[in-house]
């Protein structure tokens, strides 16, 4: 306690300097806290994104990731309700998943024959009234506005589409869509039909006529490949177009009601590629991952050998924007540490050479090197806490004055803007570990002065009083 008082004293003998040294620390500590805030908000942003549009889980038969985009039909688990029936009879998964739904992914072309306009497409058929709940997690209390689907459980014959793929269609005119037009007419053949349109048009026909479309909004026919390799149509009246976050994804989007996914490529309502799972908490999701895959494996399955992937295993491009800026934040406390270890060193060099004399004395009185070593480090670590404490503070008020402005961005993978904030208490050892990250470096910057000190020549050093 004597030493730590004499280093506080110590360093107030030249107040000037030693609060400069104490501003740098604190300037900083508050740039690398925000700069971590704001990577912070990154993660959970795109963590929130994913989940509420994804999941955190699929259940896929096995090596749909690695063959099943070129070939979905030969990947599908059969009779789907009951092996959910399953995971929802296990009392620990019922309690951990929040919501559980099928999901049809599909892929084929799409005509809006009135304009003479196709475009292959990329669709996923799902339960809408699902997809919409899982529209409302928010587990980090980021206050994102939900994005649902315009679609309805009771009528299958509905589809949404991306903007870009609207576009493409020429389904600006009609949905009133802004910021869109459609092609010009001169590009637009002379209404001539093609056989291969025909085709389609005989193939779509009677479904059209039977189907639960809206008359008046517009439809498209979506043309896919059944199981069996025989081509199989289907009909859509588009009631909106949704921006999607990606350009390639919002070219070739397209979201339908599971059963007219099921009857496009299946024939029949008892078949998935896809499982999906939303979990009410993402810090079980690997502990739930492993559990469910032995559940699995225990109870088999109708359509054979399943596995469970998370979230980061099927969106490899969470990880890699999240490294990315992990090297960035590790760079910008690498030049931040730079700055802080030699504004210390300068200054506790400058200390050491006016105290001189006083140490020469202090060793001819009988105090040991290590005690003088010990009194410098002690100095340099009460630079930083008080520079990384007082950091803290100064990060947390700006930070709730930046959150409290209202700033918005549109975020990597986002097609809407949201909040920009920076979440210091999202990740407490974000906070912690800084703290002791400018003391060590405080500390660090403190043992070449204090070196220099403890290895004095008694003699030299008083007679330089």
């Amino acid at each position: 306690m004597n030493n730590l008082k004499l280093a506080v004293r110590n360093l107030l003998r030249n107040r000037r300097r030693s609060v400069t040294t104490i501003l740098t620390m604190v300037i900083g500590m508050t740039a690398l806290l925000l700069f971590g805030g704001f990577i912070s908000s990154i993660y959970f942003g795109m963590q929130t994104e994913i989940v509420r549009s994804q999941g955190h889980l699929h259940i896929y038969p096995q090596g749909y990731l690695e063959y099943g985009s070129s070939r979905s039909t030969d990947y599908y688990i059969d009779d789907y309700k009951a092996l959910i029936n399953t995971i929802n009879s296990d009392d620990f998964l019922k309690n951990s998943i929040e919501v559980i739904t099928p999901i049809v992914h599909l892929n084929g072309i799409a005509g809006n024959y009135a304009a003479d306009t196709s475009k292959t497409f990329f669709a996923t058929g799902l339960i809408p009234s699902e997809h919409n709940k899982m529209q409302l997690w928010d587990n980090h209390k980021l206050n994102v506005k939900p994005l649902y689907l315009a679609l309805t459980d009771d009528n299958t014959a509905q589809g949404v589409v991306g903007f870009g793929m609207a576009r493409m269609l020429n389904l600006c005119e009609s949905l009133n869509i802004a910021d869109c037009s459609d092609h010009p007419s001169q590009f637009l053949n002379d209404g001539a039909i093609d056989d291969d349109v025909v085709f389609l048009q005989s193939l779509v026909e009677d479904e059209i006529a039977e189907s639960q479309a809206d008359k008046s909004a517009p439809h498209i026919d979506l043309l896919a490949s059944t199981a069996s390799g025989a081509p199989n149509a289907v009909s859509l009246s588009i009631v909106k177009a949704q921006r999607q976050g990606n350009k390639i994804l919002d070219d070739s989007f397209i979201a339908m009601h599971l059963q007219q996914a099921q009857q496009l490529v299946f024939s029949n309502d008892s078949r998935v590629t896809t499982i999906v799972l939303q979990l009410k908490n993402s810090e079980l999701m690997e502990e739930i991952q492993v559990y469910l895959e032995h559940f699995l494996d225990k109870g088999g399955s109708a359509s054979g050998k399943l596995e469970v992937k998370n979230f980061t295993q099927f969106n490899a491009e969470f990880y890699q924007v999240m490294n990315m800026f992990f090297v960035i934040f590790i760079f910008v406390a690498l030049v931040i540490s730079l700055v802080v270890l030699f504004t210390t060193i300068n200054t506790l060099t400058m200390s050491v050479m006016e105290r001189v004399s006083e140490i020469g004395s202090l060793r001819a009185m009988g105090l040991r090197r290590s005690a003088v070593r010990w009194q410098f480090l002690l100095e340099g670590m009460v630079i930083g806490v008080v520079g990384a404490t007082l950091g803290i503070i100064v990060a947390i008020g700006l930070a709730q004055l930046f959150n409290q402005a209202g700033f918005s961005w549109i975020a990597p993978g986002s097609a809407e803007r949201r909040n920009l904030q920076v979440l210091l208490f999202s990740t407490p050892y974000l906070m912690f570990g800084t703290w002791f990250f400018m003391i060590f470096v405080a500390t660090l910057s403190s043992l070449m002065p204090a070196r220099f000190a403890a290895k004095m020549n008694i003699v030299d050093a008083i007679r330089n009083s």
